[in-house]
């Protein structure tokens, strides 16, 4: 449910808190349960802008800008990479990476964007690897390995999204011997990362994610356990309550659902993402949709559901009869991987149903459409908060 608040900024509000110098003596702890959980890695890109401001002894205002704009650079970066080595999806993941909700969170100090542009990074180097003809090395490796173990601990639910390797051939990685070899290694990194972050916090975080008396994990738990057979009709009361609202959050939503994009243009980007997907270059190599569809489906579905699980132990109210705290952006990251199915079935589709279209025009089409979608999110974000 959207909760407008109409309150607006102006140059001269700006320019006055841009004199407020910062007082680091000065400092009281504030409880954010929310975000205690994350490990720190996650916020990289403004702890890099952050720190540049406090060594240039900047006002604190400043330095949130430039924790956003490092935040941004970051996310820049990693899409940039992520184009560069999976051009099979790099039509659609450059509308996912262009799409309003994607680049209002880049330019915050969230740490959603750091996750998602490696979720998009690890899923573009499963493309380009799998497309090798030479085994995979050891700085291919000790790439995957970073991006995967990052990716872990940004945000514990994608931690499936590893198992996209089963996508490779095993003889890309020199045989099925080493090919299991090296996946056991990967994993063996990632859970012990997990383990040294979760082991080292959990005793000073809060098992709330919700600041509120009503939301407690363990008795939410135990009225699972007692109720089992209630959950299938809580994931459709969700999605009956919520769903247009997850959709939404999906692709443009300003501030903390203040204002969604129009209905129209909501769904005219999703239909832009399956024509995307519908005209990807033919001639780069995938795997088959069948056996896209049994790697890929388990893992989206399974980190699906950790979400669920997840919001609603911590952040819905013991016994509530649909899950609350779901957003559609907590979907972004897991829509490369559906890229990389839906490339696959659309090529399998009759010859008189595939889209015939020049890849040049195609991609020509797809960045002008996306420079105005965001240059119309600009003006609403403009006449939102400052117009």
């Amino acid at each position: 449910m959207f909760r407008r608040v109409d309150i607006k900024s102006s140059m001269d509000d700006i320019r006055r808190t841009l004199r407020i110098p910062l007082n680091p003596w000065n400092r009281s702890f504030y409880a954010f349960p929310a975000t205690a959980h994350y490990c720190p890695v996650c916020y990289l890109g403004p702890c890099l802008g952050i720190g540049l401001g406090r060594a240039l002894g900047l006002p604190p205002l400043a330095m949130l800008y430039l924790g956003r704009e490092a935040n941004l650079f970051v996310w820049i970066l990693m899409g940039f990479f992520a184009l560069r080595s999976a051009p099979v999806i790099a039509r659609p993941l450059l509308l996912l990476l262009l799409m309003p909700m994607s680049l209002y969170l880049a330019a915050s100090v969230s740490g959603d964007p750091f996750t998602i542009g490696l979720a998009v990074l690890f899923t573009s180097l499963v493309c380009k690897y799998f497309q090798r003809t030479s085994p995979i090395g050891r700085k291919a490796m000790i790439l995957l390995a970073i991006v995967s173990i990052f990716l872990s601990l940004s945000k514990y639910a994608y931690t499936p999204v590893l198992g996209l390797l089963l996508l490779i051939p095993a003889r890309n990685f020199g045989g099925p011997g080493r090919f299991a070899m090296k996946l056991a290694l990967l994993g063996a990194l990632d859970v012990m990362a997990l383990f040294i972050w979760t082991s080292s916090s959990a005793a000073s975080l809060d098992t709330r994610l919700k600041a509120t008396n009503d939301v407690s994990a363990p008795i939410q738990l135990q009225w699972l356990e007692q109720h089992p057979g209630r959950v299938p009709g809580l994931i459709l009361d969700t999605f009956r309550i919520d769903g247009w609202l997850y959709l939404q959050s999906y692709v443009g939503v300003i501030g903390s659902f203040d204002e969604p994009l129009p209905g129209p243009v909501i769904v005219g980007y999703l239909m832009l993402l399956l024509v995307a997907c519908w005209s990807s270059n033919p001639d780069l190599p995938l795997p088959s949709p069948g056996y896209a569809a049994i790697i890929i489906l388990p893992i989206v579905t399974f980190s699906c559901l950790t979400i669920a699980f997840l919001e609603y132990l911590y952040w819905s109210p013991p016994g509530l009869f649909f899950i609350d705290g779901l957003n559609g952006r907590y979907l972004i990251p897991l829509t490369p991987a559906m890229f990389v199915l839906l490339c696959s079935a659309f090529r399998r589709l009759p010859p008189q149903l595939r889209l015939k279209a020049s890849q040049r025009a195609s991609n020509a089409a797809a960045a002008a459409i996306s420079v105005c979608v965001c240059a119309y999110f600009l003006g609403m974000v403009w006449m939102r908060y400052y117009g």
